[in-house]
């Protein structure tokens, strides 16, 4: 098949932004990641996918731990900034180290602290599947979205409630 036909169809599909870090002796590391998912509340499990190329990929997989960063919709220059080779990525935005070590940005969506458990092979990019460590969620935060190659907010559909108001809960880690 045409990668080009397949890049235009998949991007239908709208996905939140996630900046995906981590730190080690030469400092923080990180990429913007759309391939990002929960898979398992038990254990809690989330996975995202790297492109084989990536120069941050082989800093995670030495160090065995990531943090998945969610992007407010105020939070595109990171994105940007992020998705740019050379850059001095982690000039932008107002960084933490997280409980393992790994960078986690203020006012993101959600941090998710984890353990990288397995890696698996899919095709061009790396599978990683993460133990969720530790995490954190900014309440009533609107996520920064990506579809059909440009960024997007949400917007309330037909008759159902505004994402702001939708109970939610902490899940106990």
């Amino acid at each position: 098949m045409d990668e080009l036909h397949i890049r235009r169809a998949l991007g239908e599909f709208a996905t939140g932004v996630s900046l995906v870090t981590t730190a080690d002796e030469h400092g923080p590391a990180g990429f913007a990641c759309q391939s990002f998912s929960s898979l398992s509340l038990d254990p809690p499990l989330v996975l995202f996918t790297v492109m084989r190329s990536s120069r941050t990929w082989p800093r995670i997989a030495e160090t065995g731990r990531f943090a998945v960063n969610v992007l407010a919709e105020e939070q595109r220059p990171l994105s940007e900034a992020f998705g740019r080779r050379g850059a001095d990525k982690f000039a932008h935005g107002t960084w933490a180290t997280s409980p393992l070590g790994n960078p986690v940005l203020h006012g993101c969506v959600i941090w998710i602290d984890c353990e990288l458990i397995a890696v698996h092979d899919g095709g061009d990019h790396h599978i990683a599947v993460g133990r969720i460590r530790d995490l954190g969620h900014r309440e009533k935060a609107k996520p920064l979205v990506y579809h059909r190659g440009s960024y997007a907010g949400l917007a309330a559909a037909g008759r159902d409630a505004p994402a702001d108001q939708l109970s939610r809960q902490r899940p106990s880690v």
